[in-house]
Protein backbone atom coordinates (compact mmCIF):
# COMPACT_ATOMS: atom_id res chain seq x y z
CA UNK A 1 0.00 0.00 0.00
CA UNK A 2 1.59 3.65 -0.86
CA UNK A 3 0.41 6.66 0.90
CA UNK A 4 -1.96 8.00 -1.28
CA UNK A 5 -3.51 4.49 -1.06
CA UNK A 6 -3.13 4.51 2.70
CA UNK A 7 -4.90 8.76 2.61
CA UNK A 8 -7.60 7.91 0.46
CA UNK A 9 -8.45 5.05 3.18
CA UNK A 10 -8.19 6.38 6.03
CA UNK A 11 -7.55 10.49 5.90
CA UNK A 12 -4.49 12.34 6.66
CA UNK A 13 -4.24 12.34 10.39
CA UNK A 14 -5.25 8.66 10.85
CA UNK A 15 -2.51 8.13 8.22
CA UNK A 16 0.24 10.22 9.06
CA UNK A 17 -0.52 9.03 13.40
CA UNK A 18 -0.29 5.22 11.67
CA UNK A 19 2.96 5.88 9.14
CA UNK A 20 4.82 7.69 12.79
CA UNK A 21 3.86 4.77 14.63
CA UNK A 22 4.97 2.46 12.33
CA UNK A 23 8.25 4.24 11.42
CA UNK A 24 9.03 4.45 15.64
CA UNK A 25 9.53 0.70 15.25
CA UNK A 26 10.50 -0.06 11.48
CA UNK A 27 13.71 2.66 10.55
CA UNK A 28 13.08 1.45 7.01
CA UNK A 29 9.70 3.44 7.44
CA UNK A 30 10.88 7.47 7.17
CA UNK A 31 8.50 9.28 8.76
CA UNK A 32 10.22 12.66 7.90
CA UNK A 33 10.04 11.63 3.97
CA UNK A 34 5.82 10.85 4.88
CA UNK A 35 5.53 14.12 6.20
CA UNK A 36 7.19 16.37 3.91
CA UNK A 37 5.70 14.95 0.79
CA UNK A 38 2.22 15.32 2.72
CA UNK A 39 3.16 18.78 3.67
CA UNK A 40 3.56 19.78 0.00
CA UNK A 41 0.31 18.88 -0.23
CA UNK A 42 -1.87 19.83 2.77
CA UNK A 43 -2.50 23.55 3.46
CA UNK A 44 -0.85 25.28 6.13
CA UNK A 45 -4.00 25.02 8.52
CA UNK A 46 -3.48 21.05 8.84
CA UNK A 47 0.14 21.44 9.61
CA UNK A 48 -0.41 21.86 13.68
CA UNK A 49 -2.42 18.86 14.16
CA UNK A 50 -0.54 16.81 11.99
CA UNK A 51 2.91 18.17 13.93
CA UNK A 52 0.67 16.47 17.12
CA UNK A 53 0.30 13.37 15.97
CA UNK A 54 3.24 12.40 14.28
CA UNK A 55 4.59 13.49 17.36
CA UNK A 56 1.67 11.30 19.40
CA UNK A 57 2.52 8.25 16.79
CA UNK A 58 6.44 8.36 17.40
CA UNK A 59 6.21 8.76 20.80
CA UNK A 60 3.30 5.84 21.01
CA UNK A 61 6.31 3.54 19.07
CA UNK A 62 9.06 4.90 21.49
CA UNK A 63 7.22 4.30 24.57
CA UNK A 64 6.66 0.55 23.46
CA UNK A 65 10.59 0.18 23.23
CA UNK A 66 11.00 1.97 26.42
CA UNK A 67 8.80 -0.75 28.36
CA UNK A 68 10.48 -3.53 26.13
CA UNK A 69 14.25 -2.23 27.51
CA UNK A 70 12.28 -2.20 31.20
CA UNK A 71 11.89 -6.07 30.55
CA UNK A 72 7.62 -5.61 30.92
CA UNK A 73 7.37 -6.43 26.65
CA UNK A 74 9.35 -9.05 24.98
CA UNK A 75 10.70 -7.85 21.78
CA UNK A 76 13.27 -9.14 19.39
CA UNK A 77 16.16 -6.30 20.24
CA UNK A 78 19.33 -8.68 20.08
CA UNK A 79 20.13 -7.56 16.49
CA UNK A 80 20.72 -3.78 18.47
CA UNK A 81 22.60 -5.22 21.40
CA UNK A 82 26.09 -3.96 19.98
CA UNK A 83 24.24 -0.35 19.18
CA UNK A 84 22.65 -0.72 22.33
CA UNK A 85 25.88 -0.81 24.28
CA UNK A 86 27.79 1.89 22.23
CA UNK A 87 24.51 4.05 22.88
CA UNK A 88 24.87 2.92 26.78
CA UNK A 89 28.08 4.10 27.18
CA UNK A 90 27.52 7.59 25.95
CA UNK A 91 24.15 7.48 28.00
CA UNK A 92 26.45 6.92 31.13
CA UNK A 93 28.63 9.93 30.44
CA UNK A 94 25.36 12.29 30.08
CA UNK A 95 24.08 10.71 33.24
CA UNK A 96 23.44 14.03 34.91
CA UNK A 97 22.32 15.84 31.92
CA UNK A 98 19.84 12.55 31.36
CA UNK A 99 17.29 14.86 30.01
CA UNK A 100 19.01 17.04 27.70
CA UNK A 101 20.15 13.61 26.18
CA UNK A 102 16.77 12.52 25.48
CA UNK A 103 15.98 15.56 24.10
CA UNK A 104 18.67 15.71 21.43
CA UNK A 105 17.95 12.45 20.91
CA UNK A 106 14.60 12.58 20.36
CA UNK A 107 15.21 16.11 18.10
CA UNK A 108 18.62 15.41 15.95
CA UNK A 109 18.09 11.44 16.11
CA UNK A 110 21.56 11.20 16.80
CA UNK A 111 22.23 9.16 18.88
CA UNK A 112 19.28 7.00 17.00
CA UNK A 113 16.27 7.78 19.35
CA UNK A 114 15.08 3.36 18.66
CA UNK A 115 18.26 2.58 20.90
CA UNK A 116 18.02 5.42 23.21
CA UNK A 117 14.50 4.80 24.28
CA UNK A 118 15.28 1.20 24.89
CA UNK A 119 18.52 2.11 27.19
CA UNK A 120 16.16 4.64 28.65
CA UNK A 121 13.85 1.85 29.97
CA UNK A 122 17.10 -0.21 30.31
CA UNK A 123 18.42 2.48 32.74
CA UNK A 124 15.18 2.89 34.69
CA UNK A 125 14.60 6.67 33.83
CA UNK A 126 11.39 7.90 34.73
CA UNK A 127 9.04 6.75 32.01
CA UNK A 128 7.28 10.71 32.41
CA UNK A 129 10.75 12.52 31.90
CA UNK A 130 11.43 10.09 28.41
CA UNK A 131 7.78 11.06 27.17
CA UNK A 132 8.03 14.75 28.26
CA UNK A 133 11.62 15.14 26.87
CA UNK A 134 11.08 12.66 23.92
CA UNK A 135 7.84 14.62 23.26
CA UNK A 136 9.30 17.91 22.91
CA UNK A 137 12.28 16.76 20.81
CA UNK A 138 9.94 14.85 18.48
CA UNK A 139 7.60 17.68 18.37
CA UNK A 140 10.50 20.10 17.37
CA UNK A 141 11.86 17.61 14.61
CA UNK A 142 8.47 17.06 12.82
CA UNK A 143 7.54 20.98 13.67
CA UNK A 144 10.81 21.60 10.76
CA UNK A 145 9.86 18.96 8.38
CA UNK A 146 6.37 19.73 8.35
CA UNK A 147 7.15 23.52 8.21
CA UNK A 148 9.69 23.39 5.73
CA UNK A 149 7.99 22.40 3.08
CA UNK A 150 5.25 25.20 3.26
CA UNK A 151 7.69 27.89 3.45
CA UNK A 152 8.95 26.68 0.35
CA UNK A 153 5.50 26.76 -1.21
CA UNK A 154 4.89 30.53 0.27
CA UNK A 155 8.43 31.14 -1.60
CA UNK A 156 7.03 29.41 -5.00
CA UNK A 157 3.33 30.63 -4.78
Amino acid sequence: MNYEDLITKFGVYLSTFLVCLVSGFVPVVNAEVYLVLISAFVPISLVPPLIFLSTLGQMTAKSILFYAGRGVLNLPLRRYEKKIDRVREKFEKWKPRTDLFILLSASTGFPPFYIVSVLAGVMKMSFVRFFIFGFTGRFLRFSVTLLLPQLVKGFIQ
